[in-house]
């Protein structure tokens, strides 16, 4: 009856050991925050070259960063600090500069947030 015992043990373990080592590591919580900015004109059409900046005042100091938007009107940010950033768009067409200004919220670890920014 003990070699029946010890040898449900020796299972229980194998099996045991062969789901920690597959689960554990898909536990492993992505913190990068994503920031997806859309830029468009006053009649919706995307605007392509517009420079973008998000920028947070946090504890550690202030934290900038900085994109042009693609083909298509978009940029995206990656991010590893967690924060409530303030969006500016900018877009220099001659003669004036076109402005236009938003707020993402990425205030938790692994968040995502989608913005649309109207410049004028």
């Amino acid at each position: 009856m003990k070699s029946v015992v010890l040898k449900f043990s020796a299972i229980g373990c194998f099996v045991l050991f062969i789901l920690a080592t597959s689960i554990l590591p898909s536990c492993k919580k992505n913190t990068t925050c994503h920031a997806y900015i859309t830029v468009n004109d006053t009649g919706n059409h995307k605007v392509v070259g517009a420079k973008v900046v998000l920028d947070a005042n946090n504890v550690g100091g202030q934290k900038t960063f900085t994109g042009t938007t693609d083909g298509s009107g978009n940029v995206v940010f990656d991010i590893d600090l967690p924060a409530i950033y303030n969006v500016t768009a900018t877009k220099s067409i001659y003669p004036p500069t076109w402005y236009g200004k938003g707020l993402v919220n990425m205030d938790e670890a692994g968040k995502e947030a989608w913005l649309t920014v109207k410049i004028q």
